[in-house]
């Protein structure tokens, strides 16, 4: 296998790490320590590191090394803001060309609603994402699709230093089924707006549980 490639499948890997919570924000990565945990040489694990460094999936701290961001409140705003930037460009190319192609799209949300359904709530955390990667890979955008990819990384980097910030619920799949019926009807002043609402909901959250966090840290530190 190409130095590349292996180098691709390291920073896939690395982004499925962040992505279920096994690299949390501040785990600093070192080549050496990636190089043996994948039994791979340090060559593509450089190569890998600088491209997720470049993509700002991850952060190099000159002298110190390469980590996993941390993010704060306006990291959480700016992310939701570039989110509905992207995801409703990808929805205004689907409506554009007659909201076709939806199947996959329509088939994602049927999975959510069943996880739900069922209680499965991790379930209907991986269909939330899967619902957005699909909405805007549906718009044939390489370029939003690769944008997407970073930002929904960067979405799990604004939630994993917090505890109980995900709202699976049956509220949280009919928004989504409001998105794709908006979509398939061709309606893009519901469909921004839709798309807008739910962006600044989530990003609303996260601010108010990273305020909560730091007044409750700040307490303690005082009490102490």
């Amino acid at each position: 296998m190409r130095s590349e490639s292996t180098a691709g499948v390291i920073a896939g890997r690395i982004r499925e790490a962040i992505m279920s919570g096994s690299l949390t924000p501040g785990t600093q990565l070192g080549e050496v320590d990636v190089a043996s945990s994948l039994k791979v040489s340090r060559g593509p694990v450089r190569e890998a590191l600088q491209r997720l460094v470049q993509e700002g999936v991850l952060v190099a701290v000159r002298n110190r090394g390469v980590f996993v961001p941390e993010f704060g409140p306006d990291d959480v705003v700016d992310v939701y803001l570039a989110r509905q930037a992207v995801e409703g460009a990808a929805a205004s190319l689907l409506i554009a060309r007659g909201s076709t192609g939806l199947e996959r799209l329509e088939a994602v949300l049927r999975r959510m609603d069943a996880a739900a359904k069922g209680k499965r709530w991790a379930a209907v955390a991986d269909r939330d994402v899967e619902f957005h990667q699909e909405l805007v890979r549906a718009a044939n955008s390489r370029r939003l699709e690769r944008m997407l990819g970073t930002l929904i990384v960067e979405s799990r980097l604004c939630m994993s230093a917090l505890e109980n910030t995900y709202r699976a619920s049956a509220e949280l799949v009919d928004e989504h089924r409001q998105l794709f019926e908006a979509i398939k009807c061709g309606d893009v002043i519901a469909t921004a707006d839709l798309i807008g609402h739910h962006m600044n909901d989530a990003a609303d959250r996260l601010k108010e549980l990273h305020a909560a966090r730091d007044a409750a840290s700040a307490a303690n530190s005082t009490a102490s």
